[in-house]
């Protein structure tokens, strides 16, 4: 939903910490592929995952706009299983906390407005189906 705020760098970025965060729970649901899946259909063509050190993300992410947007994906990943780890959180919030959000209620602020859509994604499939 925002990756189209990152460039190809920052979207390679997003590749590999989404895989990680995927895999962070030692199993990997179906929920989770297909999220995965939309993720890279919505990155440029050509992106691959990019190992970027967690200590280094915030140079790649220099702005607001592309360290929320990141973080949002990651989490949105999280949950895609509707069950957010502790070892997914755990991951997310060290890269948070790199880009300095760990005090200020930021990563709260994430983690709620992706339950929040979560919440309404599910709600708008109940009036489809009546």
């Amino acid at each position: 939903m925002f990756v189209q705020n990152l460039n190809d760098r920052q979207q390679g970025a997003l590749l590999h910490y989404a895989d990680e965060v995927m895999r962070a729970d030692k199993g990997i649901d179906a929920e989770e592929l297909m999220v995965m899946d939309m993720l890279r259909s919505q990155t440029e063509p050509g992106v691959k995952g990019e190992d970027v050190p967690i200590e280094e993300l915030p140079d790649l992410f220099e702005d607001r706009l592309s360290r929320i947007s990141f973080l949002l994906e990651l989490v949105g990943m999280g949950y895609a299983n509707n069950n957010f780890d502790p070892a997914q959180s755990e991951l997310v919030k060290r890269i948070a906390k790199a880009f300095c959000f760990h005090d200020d209620g930021t990563f709260e602020a994430i983690d709620h407005w992706v339950r929040d859509q979560l919440f309404l994604v599910k709600r708008a499939q109940q009036l489809m189906e009546g």
